[in-house]
């Protein structure tokens, strides 16, 4: 899509968005429950001798929430504790999703599950085929294949059960830049063209594989869709080069995921700073994009791939007020899947990497979580078991 894009004032953005926010007595999703969920990897702490895999997703269902995320790689480091994988080296999606810890968690009653895999690996291949993603001579065949053999089997062992399953990467844009990441901002863009086309590539190839198995299994309950992750759109509006600007115009997959910290302006801890941020980030999304699902408005489908505050970094008041903020932006525009970061923090502030944290040091943490590591639920934990004891209704006045 060519042009400038057309920027909403943000007086008027805001008058739709507080008339859609549950603070200020907008009606709450009927479906929130289906539509909201949350991420589970990497968490530095837990409650059961369970696998941490299996833990986490049930810890999710007994939160309410209908949707989850899950990483679809390199398990052993994302759910540790508990756990023996016993994988061989060269596993593919398929043989992943038969895993008996996937099989428990995708037996859980979800009704959306999204799955973030990485770039598939050649049989007997060393390393990740990621990394050879510039190569000219890389098809991604391996890719379409194996996205095709997972997307027919999730569609046939779900054929009677209504599930979502949306597999996605992760953060295109740091993968993208790769180990160019440090010079983009500063203007150096190696291999520009060879990124383009090879990240077009691989997006291509995995779209090809879903819609290969969907032509073939009909009748199926369970959808799988593919969508493609953004995280860096505003960095389009400086000159630099996105995947939003560079790859998407390329291609056609059925959804656009958006990791959108860029859109939630955590450092202004403004509700409408969050909310405007938004509603900004999806217009220039929507303006690049195609897909082959739509919104209500007949627009490029987008959803929500990761987003959330700190709370240890901002505070929960703060946190909750931005979360109703970005949720009103996303409520009005209706937003199909919101999966936030994440169940249980994987991020101490110091950057170090000591597991597991007890519960009387978590504030050493930033503050990613719903439950906190003494099992109690976070501010914005509160919030969404409020927001699902709500569904189809407005927050209860406080007494005056």
């Amino acid at each position: 899509m060519g042009g400038k894009t057309v920027e909403t004032p943000e007086a008027e953005i805001l008058a739709l968005v507080n008339a859609a926010r549950p603070l200020k007595g907008g009606v709450i999703p009927r479906d929130i429950a289906r539509r909201l969920g949350t991420a589970h990897v990497g968490g530095r702490y837990h409650f059961t001798e369970k696998p941490f895999l299996i833990e986490g997703a049930e810890r999710v269902c007994s939160l309410g929430l209908g949707g989850i995320k899950l990483w679809f790689g390199n398990v052993e480091r994302g759910y540790s504790f508990n756990s023996d994988w016993k994988l061989s080296p060269d596993y593919t999606f398929k043989e992943l999703a038969q895993h008996p810890y996937f099989v428990a968690a995708f037996d859980l009653p979800f009704a959306v599950i999204a799955l973030v895999v990485d770039a598939a690996r050649p049989r007997s291949a060393a390393g990740g085929a990621g990394r050879d993603l510039l190569d000219p001579k890389n098809d991604c065949g391996v890719d379409e294949t194996q996205i095709y053999e997972l997307t027919r089997h999730l569609l046939r062992t779900f054929r009677d059960r209504d599930v979502t399953f949306l597999l996605q990467n992760w953060e295109g844009d740091w993968m993208f830049r790769g180990s160019a990441k440090d010079g983009w901002m500063r203007g150096e863009y190696p291999k520009l063209e060879q990124r383009v086309a090879g990240f077009s590539r691989w997006f291509a190839a995995r779209q090809r594989g879903v819609e290969r198995a969907r032509a073939e299994v009909t009748g199926s309950r369970c959808q799988v869709f593919h969508a493609v992750e953004v995280n860096r759109v505003f960095d389009l509006l400086k000159g630099i080069p996105t995947v939003t600007t560079h790859v998407l115009p390329h291609l056609r997959p059925d959804l656009i995921s958006w990791s959108c910290y860029d859109g939630l302006n955590t450092g202004a801890k403004q509700a409408e700073k969050s909310a405007v941020g938004i509603w900004r980030g999806l217009d220039l999304i929507q303006h690049y994009a195609k897909t082959t699902q739509q919104d209500f408005a007949g627009r490029p489908a987008v959803y929500i791939g990761e987003f959330g505050f700190p709370e240890n970094v901002t505070t929960p008041a703060s946190a909750v007020e931005m979360m109703d903020g970005a949720l009103g932006a996303m409520f009005f525009r209706q937003i199909p899947y919101l999966l936030h970061w994440e169940l249980f923090c994987n991020e101490r502030k110091d950057g170090s990497r000591p597991i597991p944290v007890a519960a009387e040091e978590a504030d050493e943490l930033r503050g990613f979580w719903l439950v906190r590591p003494d099992g109690s639920l976070s501010g914005v934990g509160k919030y969404f078991t409020r927001l699902l004891a709500h569904a189809g209704h407005r927050f209860p006045k406080s007494p005056s």
